[in-house]
């Protein structure tokens, strides 16, 4: 489900007449057959986000720090594209917020929250990104024809990799 978190129409006219450009934001959400801190244990490794998210060719962990507030990680995307990560909120089992330092994809700013709730024997896993494009007005136009569904495609993507990563994961 994708929500708009962007008031305002959006045409040309609106933001060439100084319609301010606001945070394009979505929230995903997936079911996983396994309880919250087997599910915990996969996301918090944060190095290791190659291994379950497809969209992501290679990561490592920048830094000594594996885990918690401030650990940081780099995502090479393929195609040259890439991402350095900092953890900047972190709920020991319920939560987590990505922000992206830095990337030479056209995003000003970029924060990915993952937020976990046990649904009976089941783990939702929800993702929301929030996000300002680079490019001003022509960066809110390009978010509204192409950019969100795009990068909720890839939310998607990522979130049913962590759930096949978590629930083919061998039983401990």
């Amino acid at each position: 489900m994708v929500e708009n978190a962007n008031p305002g129409s959006g045409c040309p006219a609106d933001i060439a007449a100084g319609y301010h450009q606001r945070m394009g934001s979505f929230s995903e959400s997936v079911l996983i057959s396994a309880p919250q801190e087997q599910v915990w244990a996969a996301l918090s490794e944060i190095g290791a986000i190659a291994d379950w998210n497809p969209g992501v060719r290679e990561s490592h962990l920048i830094g000594d720090q594996a885990e918690g507030l401030g650990a940081a990680r780099y995502c090479d995307l393929g195609g040259k594209n890439y991402l350095h990560e900092s953890v900047v909120e972190y709920q020991e089992g319920e939560a987590l917020t990505m922000r992206v330092d830095e990337t030479n994809l056209p995003f000003k700013s970029v924060d990915i929250r993952f937020t976990l709730r046990s649904v009976a024997a089941e783990t939702e896993v929800t993702v929301s990104p929030a996000y300002t494009l680079k490019y001003g007005p022509m960066g809110t136009i390009l978010d509204r024809l192409a950019v969100r569904k795009q990068y909720a495609r890839g939310m998607v993507s990522l979130l049913q990799g962590l759930k096949k990563h978590v629930e083919q994961a061998p039983a401990s």
